[in-house]
């Protein structure tokens, strides 16, 4: 890789400030983008992630809003988010 990502590790770190998903993800940012990367599959698939996941997903931009009983679906950010990590990215 050539060191370029979608979303920079800064950006993660804030948009995860102020929660609490255990020592393993907090202190990492690595852990921090699989934590979102399952979030998102998770709701495109259609099942719940847990309301502070989702508000993560939804509020930094990688995931539409929508009634618990719609289909979820990612924004252009979360599409390419979610390439990068399928592509072993960042």
């Amino acid at each position: 890789m050539s060191g370029y990502s979608v979303v920079s590790d800064e950006y993660i770190n804030d948009i995860f400030a102020g929660s609490n998903f255990g020592e393993k993800i907090n202190n990492c940012v690595q852990e921090k983008r699989k934590q979102l990367a399952k979030t998102l599959k998770n709701q495109v698939d259609g099942y719940w992630s847990g309301h502070t996941a989702y508000w993560i997903a939804v509020n930094g931009g990688f995931l539409h809003d929508a009634k618990s009983s719609s289909k979820k679906k990612l924004t252009a950010l979360g599409v390419a988010f979610m390439n990068e990590q399928l592509l072993g990215g960042q």
